[in-house]
């Protein structure tokens, strides 16, 4: 992430750079996705974690991965609404703030 991040930082107004940082979430979720699914098929998930937990934390990836999806595409408007966008989502994510429309949102 430094990278891609240091990149962002340098070359705000540049597509490009958005398109950068949201290949490297992309490659992070997809490498999150696949350790949960791997964990999950190799038995080490704790046995009283139940098939509905399971099912959040396949959704709550995927979810991110589009919401991150959608803000990339809005650096085709402005690289900085894009920025913006993806910033809130991360911080959504990191904090999960307990509003119903928002957990409906993240999962």
């Amino acid at each position: 992430m430094p990278f891609s991040t240091d990149l962002l930082a340098d070359f705000l107004e540049f597509r490009t750079a958005v398109l950068v940082y949201w290949l490297n979430l992309l490659m992070l979720g997809i490498t999150l996705f696949a350790s949960w699914r791997y964990a999950e098929k190799s038995g080490f998930v704790a046995e009283d974690v139940d098939a509905q937990t399971k099912r959040t934390v396949y959704l709550r990836i995927v979810k991110a991965q589009i919401l991150w999806a959608v803000g990339a595409a809005l650096c085709l408007i402005t690289p900085l609404l894009s920025v913006g966008f993806i910033l809130v989502m991360q911080l959504i994510y990191a904090a999960t703030p307990n509003v119903k429309w928002v957990r409906r949102i993240i999962g």
